[in-house]
């Protein structure tokens, strides 16, 4: 039987490694009282409507390198499983490949409705959930 595993896909532009950082980083207070009900572990979490994720089913990461598309993500798990999916839904957005710089996708029941995220600092486009192999 293969094993298989969904998770939703966001990629996009940051303006820089520190806003990157500063929206998927984990809120270092977030543990630190009994209220978490009223917190969010972190940023992104908080634009997902999400007070807590599990981040050990998340992967993310930002590449600003000057290489190909491919190249940039490729050390990525199951990268060989979503690559070509995910090129096609961008083109589909008409987003232009070069510019992209983040990837972030986690397992589908983290996040209820997920969503894009838009602001000064950053563009970050939900494409939505894809299945791979694991």
């Amino acid at each position: 039987m293969i094993k298989t595993e969904i998770s939703h896909f966001w990629f996009g532009e940051f303006k820089s490694e520190e806003d990157y950082f500063d929206f998927l980083g984990e809120n270092e207070t977030y543990y630190e009282d009994d209220d978490v009900e009223e917190k969010y572990i972190s940023e992104f979490a908080k634009s997902q409507k999400e007070n807590f994720l599990d981040h050990d089913f998340l992967e993310s990461g930002f590449e600003n390198q000057d290489v190909s598309f491919e190249e940039k993500f490729v050390n990525y798990s199951y990268y060989d499983q979503w690559i070509v999916d995910v090129k096609n839904k961008l083109y589909d957005l008409n987003q232009n490949l070069d510019k992209i710089n983040t990837v972030v996708f986690i397992s589908k029941d983290q996040i209820e409705k997920p969503v894009s995220v838009t602001n000064s600092k950053f563009d970050l486009f939900y494409i939505g959930e894809i299945e791979y192999e694991i």
